[in-house]
């Protein structure tokens, strides 16, 4: 495990499976924990026999290893109160490129809804937005896919000791 202060949001995920391939990914990259803004009661304490098997199924048991931190209401204020620096993910050209931008030990790495994305109020909370640089025509990724690709860049800049220093410009 590469020891980091970095925290994951998500906001809204509307997709059970999406959300257990995202756990199944924090926990190969060594992220024991996950805040998420879920209004659709993805997370929950306890789950029916078909969602169980699902859940172990496609997280491979990685579900259970996540410390899940799990918000009903106001995750801008819920940001706000914390230290660091938001770095929204967006499928937009205007957006950082992920291989050029530095992430800092302190971000807050957070990802949006499948299908629609972060709304503009959240989007204008963030400090810095990141994009996964596509070549193809298809609108965006999958959100566990373009989850899987950030958080393997963090730990590439992680281990390589490349994360920018708070004081950089």
């Amino acid at each position: 495990m590469i020891d980091s202060a970095m925290d994951v949001f998500l906001y809204a995920p509307a997709q059970f499976a999406n959300l257990c391939l995202i756990a199944r990914t924090l926990e190969v990259f060594g992220f024991r924990e996950c805040h998420v803004f879920d209004p659709h009661r993805l997370v929950r304490e306890r789950y029916g026999k078909s969602y169980t098997q699902r859940l172990r199924t496609v997280s491979a048991g990685a579900f259970s290893k996540i410390r899940w931190q799990r918000l009903e209401s106001d995750p801008i204020g819920f940001l706000d109160a914390q230290r660091g620096r938001r770095v929204a993910t967006v499928a937009s050209p205007s957006a950082s490129s992920l291989y050029e931008f530095r992430f800092r030990n302190s971000d807050w790495l957070i990802f949006g809804p499948e299908a629609r994305g972060l709304d503009s109020a959240f989007l204008q909370s963030c400090q810095a937005h990141v994009t996964v640089p596509q070549s193809g025509v298809t609108e965006s990724l999958n959100l566990a896919v373009a989850a899987g690709i950030v958080l393997s860049e963090c730990r590439r800049q992680t281990s390589l000791n490349l994360l920018e220093s708070v004081g950089s410009a």
